[in-house]
């Protein structure tokens, strides 16, 4: 009789690991691409490349032109009597020598429309400064130099994102080096301050460069909110003080509340700290501002799951399809359902996603899944199939793999469900639920030696762990080693803690299977009815006296003990509950019960159930695809 019961749930397992979601702010240089893509750049409609002409691919020359030396003012004679007076503009010429180049460069700077004009009416400014110039013209002269060596800066970004590896970091590099003149002549320039921090943000950047760029910009930038709030943001990725950067990301939230990156940023440092609920907030506010996000999604998800707010996590995720419904967000909430056992919901749910994109792999596979869980093997390879010839590459996702392996199992072909699990190990060698769950093929297999080889492997790495000491004893109970099960067993009682969910999941089905073995074993030295009725006992309270094997167990602790009047009540007590499982479709309580009946009758003779499992190993050997022939 198998008194196993596995009790294990799959954990909730969302696309993208939520760590990978928010990481180090250097990480966010691919932001930074997409800062630089949406940038305010006055465009230059190129002229047609003339020879020796240069573009914004190919940036101009970084030596500037050497200034010509000034001439020095000859002095003003006097005019002579009967000379004709000096004109204004010759007077002007005679106190601002750099007049005339300064002139040019304005009429010039009007029309030019490439690189080459730009560096013009650069030379023509800096040969005017060189020159001379009064106060006012040059304080204008700088400013109207730096308004183009932001606009040159500007057209190095914007064509630096067509460009990769080390000609789109030198072009960054001849950027900044613009950007830097450009505020050296204006340092009014909240433009340049913003791209020079944005660029920094690039792999080699400098975070000193992009804290001074950002404060800056943020004493330029008051009467502009939005931008204002970019520049927090941008600054709080460089702040070393964890305090600091919260304060600049709610501040930069503050000012725009529609900055999405900025309520994401504050998540994932809430995160970090242990705030939990507040960064649930902000993942929740991101996802408003972003309905579409998901990537978020997820993530929102799986935090309010790990926090047992499940029902709070199905409203968001339900209002957020109510407003934008998307064939990926209809995915994430069937596996949702699937995690709360709602798994006519999660069915339905795939098909609105299956209606919505008819060709989606993974759609598929995770309605595979879902028949599996249904005992529709018929389905789930229907589906598998349908996947694999979509896109035959997904024949070798993990997921794949797993649905492919539990139909084989479900279908009688061991070794190829005990190949696929190995495959699966080969990939994660530390994932121990994996591991579990080849043991227990192997036992299905009747290799049990084989099952207590790899858990004892486990158990040498992790010797507490309680999953593997129950599958375990299992695995000794299964061959007979009844010493052997009851160590196993009781180590693993040791280490669960009913008030912990998941030790809660399996902690019965330990209690069952000491209290069994303790009370059925054909070995004298083993057995104790007294411990067997106080463990069965526990096991009938935890499961509410539902399961018929767990009363079966409880029957069999008063038969040793030698109260057969208790041992006749709750054996006939697990006879009814295995007949109810088999009327509401339990096909495998039909063996159980005939077992149960034999071990009723055994009872009101007043003789105890006896039970040496003693499983002979398969031998046959188990060949991998590979060692497979065509015939």
């Amino acid at each position: 009789m198998n008194h196993r019961r596995s009790g294990q749930r799959s954990p909730l397992n969302l696309s993208r690991p939520f760590a990978d979601t928010f990481s180090h702010p250097r990480v966010f240089a691919s932001v930074a691409i997409v800062c630089l893509s949406a940038l305010p750049v006055h465009s230059l409609q190129a002229a047609p490349q003339q020879a020796g002409e240069s573009t914004l691919e190919q940036p101009p020359a970084t030596e500037t032109a050497p200034a010509e030396e000034a001439k020095p003012i000859p002095p003003v004679a006097p005019a002579l009597p009967g000379a004709p007076p000096l004109l204004p503009s010759q007077m002007k010429q005679s106190a601002d020598p750099g007049q005339a180049d300064l002139d040019e460069a304005v009429l010039k700077r009007i029309d030019a429309e490439s690189n080459e004009d730009l560096e013009a009416v650069a030379s023509l400014i800096e040969s005017a400064l060189a020159k001379g110039l009064d106060d006012e013209n040059q304080s204008f002269a700088k400013k109207m130099l730096g308004s183009i060596q932001l606009q040159r800066g500007q057209g190095l970004a914007g064509a630096m994102t067509r460009m990769r590896g080390r000609r789109a970091l030198q072009v960054r590099d001849e950027a900044l080096r613009v950007l830097d003149q450009a505020i050296e002549n204006d340092p009014g320039l909240a433009e340049a301050h913003m791209l020079i921090a944005r660029l920094n943000l690039l792999p080699d950047g400098d975070e000193e460069r992009i804290a001074k760029a950002t404060s800056a910009a943020i004493e330029l930038l008051q009467d502009d909110p939005k931008e204002l709030s970019t520049a927090y943001l941008l600054r709080a990725m460089t702040q070393d003080d964890t305090d600091d950067q919260l304060a600049d990301l709610s501040k930069a939230i503050e000012l725009d509340p529609s900055n999405a990156e900025a309520v994401r940023q504050r998540a994932g440092l809430r995160m970090q700290n242990g705030d939990f609920d507040e960064a649930v907030e902000d993942l929740q506010k991101v996802l408003e501002l972003d309905p579409t996000n998901e990537q978020i999604a997820a993530a929102t998800v799986q935090q309010l799951v790990e926090l047992d707010r499940a029902d709070d996590a199905l409203e968001l995720l339900s209002k957020t399809i109510q407003a934008r419904p998307s064939e990926g967000l209809y995915r994430l909430r069937a596996l949702l359902y699937t995690d709360m056992d709602r798994e006519d919901d999660a069915l339905a749910d795939l098909n609105k996603a299956l209606a919505m994109q008819p060709k989606d792999p993974i759609a598929l596979l995770q309605r595979a899944e879902i028949s599996l869980r249904r005992d529709d093997v018929k389905d789930a390879k229907r589906d598998l199939d349908a996947a694999i010839d979509l896109a035959p590459q997904v024949e070798q996702l993990d997921q794949a793999i797993v649905v492919r392996c539990f139909i084989a199992a479900e279908e009688g072909r061991m070794a190829d469900a005990i190949n696929d699990m190995k495959i699966l190990i080969d990939r994660s060698p530390d994932d121990v639920y994996r591991q579990l769950q080849l043991a227990n093929l192997y036992l299905q297999d009747d290799r049990p030696r084989q099952a207590i080889d790899m858990l004892s492997g486990v158990l040498d790495r992790d010797p507490k762990n309680a999953s593997v000491l129950r599958s375990r004893g299992d695995a000794y109970l299964a061959v007979g080693d009844h010493a052997e099960a009851i160590a196993d067993y009781e180590k693993a009682l040791t280490n669960l803690d009913e008030d912990n969910e998941t030790d809660a999941i399996i902690l019965p089905s330990v209690l069952n299977n000491l209290a069994w073995v303790l009370a059925t074993s054909p070995k004298d030295e083993v057995r104790n009815g007294a411990r067997s009725l106080e463990l069965g006992l526990r096991a009938v309270e935890m499961t509410d006296e539902s399961e018929g094997h767990i009363l079966s167990t409880l029957a069999a602790g008063y038969a040793e003990s030698g109260d057969f009047e208790n041992a006749v009540k709750w054996s006939e007590k697990a006879v009814e509950a295995a007949k109810k499982e088999l009327e509401e479709g339990a096909s495998e309580e039909s063996v159980q019960l005939k077992q149960l009946q034999e071990e009723l009758e055994s009872y009101r003779v007043k003789e105890p159930w006896r039970e040496k499992q003693d499983t002979e190993e398969n031998q046959i050997p188990l060949l991998s695809p590979d060692d497979l022939i065509d015939t």
